[in-house]
This record gives C-alpha cells, sequence and structure tokens, in this order.
C-alpha cells in the first residue's frame, strides 16, 4: 500500500509541475508579445470575439489544473458532504380536541 500511495504522489507532482510550467509558459508568453496579442484582439471582427475567450478559456484550465493539483499535494481536499436522507415525516396523530361546551347562564 505504501509504494502505491508514492506513485499515486509522484504522479501528483509531475502533474502539478506540469500544470504550472504550461502555466507559466503560457503568461510569459503572452506578456512578452504584448504588442502582437493586442494588434491581434483588436483588429476586429471574428478575431475580437474568439481570441480573448479561447485565451482567458486556456489560461483558465491551465492554472485550474495546476491549483487542483497543489493542493492535492498539500494534503487538503474538499469536503465530502455525506448525504442524508430525509426522515420521514412523523404521522401526526389526530387528537380528539376539547372544545368547551356552550351553556346557557341566565
Amino acid at each position: 500500500m505504501g509504494t502505491s500511495n508514492k506513485k499515486l504522489r509522484k504522479g501528483r507532482v509531475a502533474k502539478m509541475f506540469g500544470y504550472g510550467a504550461l502555466t507559466v509558459g503560457f503568461y510569459t508568453a503572452v506578456f512578452a508579445n504584448q504588442s502582437a496579442v493586442m494588434l491581434s484582439f483588436t483588429k476586429g471582427g471574428i478575431f475580437a470575439a474568439t481570441l480573448p475567450v479561447l485565451t482567458a478559456f486556456f489560461l483558465s484550465f491551465s492554472h485550474g489544473g495546476f491549483t487542483n493539483y497543489f493542493w492535492q499535494v498539500m494534503g487538503i481536499e474538499a469536503s465530502k458532504k455525506k448525504i442524508q436522507r430525509r426522515q420521514e415525516q412523523k404521522q401526526q396523530v389526530e387528537r380528539e380536541q376539547i372544545r368547551p361546551q356552550p351553556r346557557l347562564r341566565a
């Protein structure tokens, strides 16, 4: 059991560094070529509609992958909520209602 945990941890560390390198490389490429990126993003038409969206999607995907594996390597995982079954509604027992009897007082 110890070896499978080590392999799993090594895989997570490798994926974390892979996604981290991908994210850093993409940010570096975008900021190093700022003028070319701005020129193509502001061309208009289909370029203005698709390039910023695709760039944001790619950055979000790579950064999200890095963050996911980073927290897994650190040992922090989301809590797993237990599904609780709704308690069956208790059947209400119908009780005889005691009502005051009308009295004639003279």
